[in-house]
């Protein structure tokens, strides 16, 4: 930890620098689609909110709350041992092509997980 001594505290007084303020700007996060899709171990479920398909999205951000059980992400095809291991507490996200509609899927390795997506 570092304290001032008196006469580093008074060139301070004497010459304040000016604070410039943090800007961050997030320009994918206008008008996204919030919500939760279920997956299961039995079948592969897409991942999507509604009836919204993926054309016209940027990102696909996919996070899996759950503390123990893990997730795979993939084509339709996917299994258990196959695709995308998504840890749990883990988040990915992937870009998309605004032009090309995709469907992406997932599957639980264990008990039925309620993934936490975005659509933006």
């Amino acid at each position: 930890m570092f304290i001032a001594n008196a006469f580093q505290m008074q060139t301070l007084i004497d010459k304040p620098t000016a604070i410039q303020p943090k800007k961050t700007e997030i320009p994918f996060i206008v008008g996204p689609e919030i919500g939760r899709v279920t997956v299961q171990s039995t079948a592969a479920a897409e991942i999507k909110i509604g009836a919204s398909a993926l054309a016209s999205r940027k990102f696909l951000t996919i996070r899996n709350p759950d503390i123990a059980v893990a997730v795979r992400i993939g084509p339709s095809g996917i299994t258990e041992k196959t695709g995308y291991l998504l840890e749990p507490q883990e988040t990915i996200t992937i870009p998309l092509d605004e032009t090309t509609p995709v469907s992406v899927y997932g599957r639980s390795t264990g008990y039925e997980v309620s993934l936490e997506v975005i659509e933006s």
